[in-house]
């Protein structure tokens, strides 16, 4: 059985990087495999070799301009390389604590082979094989790697020369000179100045992190727009709608007050102590100390706790609960697939039939 996901359930990327930028392309895939029993299920993290092949999409190069500027922000590496190193198909390498296999910042774009349409909901095939005989024993056709191009800063910052205006509004408002090192060939990443956990990024002395800043500076601003979910002006977006899983399904939005909170306060909490990526909202705000996030970790790092011995600290929360944003059920099909194969509908995995084979009168009853 394989359990499959993205990080975040949504990476996003920028439609143009020849003036500066703020995310490379990319999106991260982790697995877990697992061995159905009747008495007990088994994680497989030895013997097994895991590939995987963005669907319908390959290359990325020839769609986006990142890698005509890529060495201008510090990336030397080929067309459709990842900042990484993985291509749109590859090897998955086993996790650091051997749990679970993964590949990251594969360079996947919103936009399929001979497509011109944004497809921001690609996918991604996984095959398992056995390592010393090449035997495929398992394959994962559809799994959901999203990735947007719908940053809309020019809903504020216009629709002709967008970039050159935020270059010139960055200038004006912070005595900068990016857009003049611009028009002289020089260009630069957010991350240089403004420290940035997603990318490792330390940043300088005296400058907010780029979380803070472009959350506190736009927060007053966003008047400007007349995007009804404010956080889709940039996180994509009215097209992609990324927030989709059951938590929206039910009203829970960004700007709950136990998940995000408000620009200002998203913002506000990161002057008070908060690290942005590393200090997210945990699942016990709602669910209870049961259903928290494990301490000092976020949720898609965490491991059950509360659930059969042999299980606690080896199943991914992740794994059965799907990436944020697309918790299960999600209202975007496509993200179900995983439910739906293990037992014809969409949820989160909970019942034991998933995992454990058997024909008694608790496996007839699915439960």
């Amino acid at each position: 059985m394989i359990l499959a996901n993205n990080d975040i359930g949504m990476h996003c990327i920028q439609p143009d990087y020849s003036a500066f930028l703020i995310l490379p392309p990319g999106n991260n895939l982790e697995v877990q495999v697992f061995e159905k029993g009747k008495d007990k299920a088994k994680l497989i993290t030895s013997g097994i070799t895991l590939e995987y092949e963005v669907n319908d999409n390959t290359s990325s190069a020839d769609k986006v301009n990142f890698w005509e500027y890529a060495k201008d922000y510090g990336y030397d590496i080929a067309p459709d390389v990842g900042i990484t190193g993985n291509e749109l198909k590859g090897v998955l390498k086993l996790s650091k604590d051997k749990k679970y296999f993964e590949a990251t910042a594969i360079p996947v774009v919103p936009y399929n082979d001979g497509q011109k349409q944004v497809n921001p909901y690609q996918t991604v095939k996984i095959t398992v094989k056995d390592s010393s005989t090449g035997k495929a024993l398992a394959v994962q056709d559809k799994v959901v790697l999203p990735v947007s191009d719908e940053m809309m800063c020019s809903n504020c910052h216009g629709v002709q020369d967008t970039d050159k205006n935020i270059l010139m509004a960055h200038d004006s408002n912070e005595g900068t000179k990016l857009y003049t090192d611009l028009t002289q060939g020089k260009r630069h990443r957010c991350d240089e100045c403004h420290s940035d956990n997603i990318s490792n990024a330390p940043g300088k002395d005296g400058v907010p992190a780029l979380s803070q800043a472009i959350h506190g500076s736009h927060s007053s601003r966003m008047s400007m727009s007349k995007l009804a979910n404010q956080c889709y002006n940039c996180h994509p977006g009215e097209v992609t709608k990324c927030n989709r899983g059951v938590m929206a399904a039910n009203g829970i939005t960004c700007t709950d007050s136990k998940c995000h909170g408000s620009m200002a306060n998203v913002s506000q909490t990161i002057l008070n102590g908060r690290r942005p990526w590393l200090d997210e909202p945990d699942c016990g705000a709602c669910h209870g100390a049961d259903y928290a996030v494990n301490a000092g970790v976020l949720y898609r790092n965490s491991y059950l706790v509360n659930g059969p011995d042999d299980m606690n600290g080896k199943i991914k929360c992740i794994s059965c609960h799907n990436s944020a944003h697309s918790e299960w059920p999600s209202t975007l099909a496509l993200d179900n697939v995983i439910p739906v194969q293990l037992y014809g509908r969409p949820d989160f995995i909970r019942e034991c039939s998933a995992c454990h084979e058997g024909t008694g009168k608790l496996h007839g009853a699915g439960r």
